[in-house]
């Protein structure tokens, strides 16, 4: 889990800069949820932002960030999932270093 502080913006000037900064990956806005995926249905092919714009936060989330995962590592599913750990990682940084770039600023890491 990263998480950034900005400035307050505009949260939907993000999302349509994101679909641009993305052309490869889908973005997708349902139930309040903000998601960054590669094409299809995929378990490490995921990014979950959480935007607070008027506050000027955003949170990146993988599946390796949730407890749940560690159950899952018994499975099969579980077991594909944490090899392809480095690679949902390194989604996750391009992600935020994306973030970045659109809002402009220098932001604080936690």
């Amino acid at each position: 889990m990263i998480k950034l502080n900005f400035e307050p913006f505009n949260k939907e000037e993000f999302i349509e800069k994101l679909k641009e900064e993305f052309p490869n990956y889908k973005i997708q806005t349902g139930f309040g949820g903000l998601q960054v995926r590669t094409s299809g249905f995929t378990l490490t092919g995921n990014v979950k932002i959480n935007v607070n714009a008027k506050k000027g936060t955003v949170t990146t989330q993988t599946n390796y960030d949730m407890a749940i995962i560690f159950l899952l590592l018994f499975t099969p599913i579980g077991l594909y999932i944490f090899m392809k750990k480095e690679k949902q990682k390194a989604m996750e940084q391009e992600v935020v270093e994306k973030i970045k770039s659109i809002l402009g600023e220098e932001s604080k890491v936690v």
